[in-house]
């Protein structure tokens, strides 16, 4: 279940949860040549698996929020819509915030894998 500040409202009736938001964050206004490279960065430096973020990616696009190459239409690049440049302002606002959040959640995950593994801490 969403809580209510774990969504933020970027425009009319469109609300991004946390991971959305993140998502937008770390796009920016950045041209990047291949969602998949993407994809990877955001399992590797934040730890949410790949179907998560293809998930969240399609509904973002779906909100006509950023656009990426598709089986048919290659060679897009991943970036932000006109529209997803304004809702970034919104998001901008709570950045440390989000990524203050995902840091930290990061972290305690690793610190409770490490407990349950062969190394104790």
């Amino acid at each position: 279940m969403v809580q209510m500040e774990d969504v933020t409202r970027v425009g009319l009736g469109v609300m991004l949860s946390r991971r959305e938001q993140l998502v937008m964050l770390e796009i920016g206004l950045d041209s990047i040549a291949s969602a998949s490279s993407f994809v990877e960065y955001m399992c590797d430096s934040y730890g949410i698996s790949k179907s998560s973020v293809w998930y969240i990616l399609k509904r973002l696009k779906d909100r006509n929020l950023l656009d990426f190459a598709t089986k048919d239409e290659p060679g897009k690049i991943l970036g932000l819509t006109r529209y997803g440049k304004d809702a970034l302002q919104t998001v901008e606002r709570s950045k440390m915030e989000i990524l203050n959040y995902f840091t930290d959640t990061a972290m305690h995950e690793t610190v409770g894998i490490h407990r349950i593994g062969i190394y104790p801490v």
